[in-house]
């Protein structure tokens, strides 16, 4: 391992094994702006819940304390969140028909073909490797399956406007990277077709101008801004999301658990896997820790 992956893996285990999203807050502004962005992702759901006939095996990738879930659970069948931080995890509530493992994206332990939806919800930018995370996303999805990525825009207008008068463009210590659509679209394309994409929140310098204001006045400004702008430059946004279909190819499977030692499958649940015998950790007894505080390159293949 070179010195700078040693940085990198040092940086991640650092920012995101112990993140928790309630340290964080954000403007009137900025909240309208996420509210927008769950708002679109559970319309997406829905349609492809409608498109299939019947209640989607969801995966949420980076899915803190499940707070998706909630706006998910009339039209999700059976949900699987995966999340780093205990922190994260230890403040979900148990639900029916839910499974929660502490793990990564870049090695997801389950079977091929068996998941309807993928969901990365600003996650792909905090993941160590997230050519290897999107790997994993399209080879866990059934044929024909949709991923939907939400991120933060590198490629936003007020970021033009930064390299125009040469200011610095961060984004924070807590990323590991900084997408834009392009970045995306090349990594989803060796394995699907993007089927939409938009990006929303135009309003420049608005965080500061949101404090003195209602925060009806505030969503409506957003939601006339985005209608102006959206459309006609689905790049430039604050923030995007796409949804990609997986190419046609195998059939698909069955929902199954894999041990994260031998691969074998296991029951949710078992103390050990039958085939190598490996014991399995799990907290508050419903979720399964298969990180035990490793970096993500412990779990490579």
């Amino acid at each position: 391992m070179s010195s700078l992956q040693i940085r990198e893996s040092q940086r991640w285990r650092e920012t995101q094994l112990t993140y928790d999203g309630a340290l964080w807050s954000f403007s009137k502004y900025t909240h309208a702006v996420i509210r927008k962005g769950h708002s679109l992702v559970v319309q997406l759901c829905a349609q492809i819940a409608r498109d299939l006939g019947y209640r989607p095996t969801i995966l949420d990738i980076g899915c803190g304390w499940t707070e998706l879930y909630e706006k998910l659970q009339h039209i999700t069948g059976t949900y699987i969140g995966v999340e780093p931080s205990v922190g994260q995890l230890m403040r979900a509530e148990s639900r029916p028909n839910q499974y929660l493992i502490r793990g990564v994206g870049e090695k997801i332990m389950l079977r091929d073909s068996c998941v309807d939806i993928v969901l990365h919800i600003a996650d792909l930018d905090h993941c160590y490797d997230a050519e290897k995370v999107i790997a994993e996303t399209f080879r866990v999805l059934k044929p024909g399956g949709h991923t939907i990525i939400l991120l933060e825009n590198r490629g936003r207008f007020s970021n033009d406007i930064r390299r125009l008068i040469k200011m610095e463009i961060s984004h924070g210590e807590e990323h590991l990277y900084y997408f834009n659509v392009d970045d995306i679209r090349s990594l989803v394309e060796p394995y699907g077709k993007i089927k939409f994409l938009r990006s929303y929140g135009f309003m420049l310098g608005f965080d500061a101008v949101s404090k003195v204001l209602p925060e009806k006045i505030i969503e409506g400004l957003r939601s006339v801004s985005d209608g102006l702008m959206g459309f006609s430059f689905p790049k430039k946004g604050q923030h995007f999301i796409v949804s990609a279909t997986k190419d046609m190819g195998s059939d698909p499977a069955s929902l199954g658990f894999l041990c994260s030692n031998c691969g074998a499958s296991f029951e949710w649940k078992e103390k050990q896997c039958l085939e190598c015998h490996h014991e399995f950790k799990w907290m508050r007894e419903n979720i399964l820790d298969i990180l035990h505080e490793e970096t993500p390159q412990v779990h490579s293949t």
